[in-house]
């Protein structure tokens, strides 16, 4: 299954699948959250009650700031839900180093074509094979449950 995302919804298709962000600056409502027939919520700042992914790109909270990551990962696992972390390839060393010994699962940008693998690194979830900062969505291949 193919799922999308975007920092406009708007254009992502209707009916489908999405990953929408719940706080920052892109963050969406619940109004265009009503478009999809499932979402999941990203998060920039590591909320982890009410976002089931963490966004570990440079620029936000989850990235810079020391234990971020970690702290949002230990949080979701307290409530005994999945964590899922996306980050691009160069970053998943980092995210390993941050999170050794804790139980999350991978949403792995690639934006080049490149679907990998579901034995690429253990707890793929996912792969964001198309789209980036020119597209009007990303689209990405489920390798997990969504």
């Amino acid at each position: 299954m193919d799922f999308y995302d975007s920092v406009q919804p708007e254009l992502i298709p209707a009916g489908s699948h999405a990953c929408l962000y719940f706080d920052g600056l892109y963050a969406a409502s619940a109004q265009q959250a009503e478009r999809f027939a499932a979402v999941r919520w990203i998060t920039v700042v590591g909320d982890y009650e009410n976002c089931g992914i963490a966004d570990f790109e440079q620029g936000n909270e989850v990235y810079s700031q020391p234990g971020a990551l970690r702290a949002w990962v230990e949080g979701r696992k307290d409530m005994r839900v999945r964590a899922r972390v996306y980050c691009d390839r160069a970053d998943l060393p980092t995210v390993r180093s941050e999170l050794e010994g804790l139980d999350y699962l991978v949403w792995l940008a690639t934006l080049d074509g490149d679907k990998l693998s579901a034995g690429y690194t253990p707890g793929l979830w996912g792969v964001q094979f198309a789209g980036g900062p020119t597209a009007e969505y990303d689209t990405s291949v489920l390798y997990g449950i969504w």
